[in-house]
């Protein structure tokens, strides 16, 4: 056990080339339970061990409210259900439950040649079981012995079965069979969720089973399954949700109590607090206390929060700041926004062009008129940076680069606004930023939806053609993001050396 204690989960290299030979024998199943939930937590209690994180190092044994799922997916009586669905909130262990249930599919089912697919948006999520089981797999010298370790698969020759992680794409699911696992349900499309179901089918007793947080809206296969089995229960899906009322306040504790039946074991009362201050209270909910989203619990920041940031000053003239340019050419709004680099940065939009009438198709941006704001704003104060969004602003950038101004290229990719749209966000919980009486900014900020993607929260409009325009928030984020980095950055020092002649 000491051995285990000293290697760290993730630390094991997968060796290329070819692979040490693996037993042919099965495991011995003789002491097992016949069949059902029983049989699932005896080859976890005999077999596996804890990977990582509270109980590390230990043999894995299922709590009551995971023997509970297993009741259903795996009853001692009966027929098993072909499909399932768990709704889980976030840490209350989902990958390593698959993982124990992938692992039970191949070494105790006692098939010939099964196949369990792991599914999920991308491969480094679906990845995330399969690393899972893997290292449950080094951790047992009677599975490690029976075990092909690959970087994609893991292949047990002593009955011709693999565990293969696979991606979301209808193509790469073709011509497979077996049981399958769909990690973050909510993130998948109907025509995945199809394949899946198409594959799965092609085996007898085959087992089809998501697990999954909420998803950020109704439109998405996983609600229509939630909403069909509330309704009409089928006798060979099986559904659990793990969820509370939405009607009560945000740190209710019989909520948290009753969304998370890990909270108090291996999910932590005090890291439920701290993650709830720093998260938007819709992306809470949905996330922590597995709750379905209203239509208009997608907003970025409540008028609350706008208020509580909101404060009664200006910038004052040659403070040092950075400049935010959210730019557009045609129907749409370009905005500037300053922020002044200190530890609590000051917002204050600067000027806007948006065109009067929000059906004129023949309105273009005053782009000149923009150059020369920035030429004054450089005038009136100490300009670090001026952050723009080159692509439909690269003349611009080159005209004033060229002028000597200090131009910043700030794409608004996802990979770059989704961590700044959390940044944002926690500043904003924590009053680490505030913003000026800006009646424009202000709506901004307020009309702002987020929208969930692989790299994090980006906002956009209610729709998009919506007149209720989000550009002086983009600017505001931008030169936010710049001017927290330079206030944190220590001031260079420069070392006299004495030379000899």
């Amino acid at each position: 056990m000491a051995s285990i204690a000293q290697t760290a989960p993730n630390s094991a290299p997968l060796r290329t080339g070819r692979k040490a030979n693996v037993s042919p024998d099965p495991l011995d199943l003789s002491q097992a339970p016949r069949k059902g939930w029983k049989r699932v937590a005896w080859f976890a209690e005999n077999f596996l061990t804890v990977p990582h994180g509270y109980g590390r190092g230990k043999p894995f044994k299922l709590r009551k409210w995971q023997i509970v799922i297993l009741m259903g997916l795996f009853p001692m009586r009966g027929d098993r259900p072909s499909k399932g669905l768990l709704s889980l909130p976030r840490g209350n262990g989902k990958s390593s439950l698959s993982a124990v249930i992938a692992l039970y599919l191949i070494f105790c089912e006692e098939e010939w040649s099964p196949i369990v697919l792991l599914c999920a948006s991308d491969l480094r999520q679906a990845g995330i079981i399969l690393n899972m089981a893997r290292r449950m797999v080094e951790l047992s010298p009677e599975l490690s012995s029976r075990t092909k370790v690959y970087q994609d698969r893991l292949v047990m020759p002593f009955c011709d079965g693999s565990i293969q992680a696979m991606p979301a794409d209808v193509n790469a699911l073709q011509g497979w069979r077996g049981h399958a696992l769909v990690d973050e349900l909510h993130t998948v499309s109907p025509d995945i969720w199809e394949s899946v179901l198409l594959a799965a089918g092609k085996q007898e007793n085959s087992l089809t089973l998501a697990i999954s947080t909420p998803a950020v809206s109704e439109e998405s296969v996983m609600w229509t399954l939630v909403s069909e089995n509330r309704e009409t229960p089928d006798p060979d899906f099986y559904f659990r949700e793990y969820t509370s009322d939405p009607t009560h306040p945000v740190d209710c504790l019989h909520c948290e109590r009753q969304s998370n039946p890990a909270l108090g074991d291996f999910l932590n009362r005090k890291s439920m607090a701290s993650v709830r201050k720093s998260t938007r209270e819709s992306e809470y909910r949905r996330l922590r206390l597995g709750q379905w989203p209203t239509k208009t619990e997608d907003s970025f920041l409540s008028t609350d929060e706008v208020d509580s940031i909101t404060a009664g000053r200006k910038i004052d003239l040659g403070s040092r700041v950075v400049i935010g340019v959210d730019g557009s050419t045609t129907g749409d709004a370009t905005a500037i926004t300053l922020a002044t680099i200190e530890e609590i940065p000051l917002l204050d939009l600067a000027r806007i062009w948006e065109p009067a009438n929000e059906h004129d198709e023949a309105y273009r941006v005053p782009v000149l008129d923009v150059e020369d704001e920035i030429r004054l704003l450089c005038t009136k104060y100490d300009v670090a940076e001026i952050v723009f969004d080159p692509w439909l602003y690269q003349r611009t950038m080159e005209v004033l680069t060229q002028e000597g101004l200090p131009v910043v290229a700030h794409p608004q990719s996802r990979q770059r606004m989704g961590p700044l749209t959390i940044s944002f966000y926690e500043a904003t919980s924590n009053r680490l930023v505030s913003i000026t009486r800006s009646p424009i900014l202000r709506a901004h900020l307020l009309n702002c939806r987020v929208h969930e993607t692989p790299q994090g929260p980006v906002l956009r409009k209610v729709t998009q053609k919506s007149a209720r325009k989000i550009d002086a928030a983009i600017s505001a984020l931008m030169a936010y993001g710049r001017a927290a980095h330079l206030a944190q950055e220590k001031p260079k020092t420069f070392k006299m050396v004495r030379t000899r002649r």
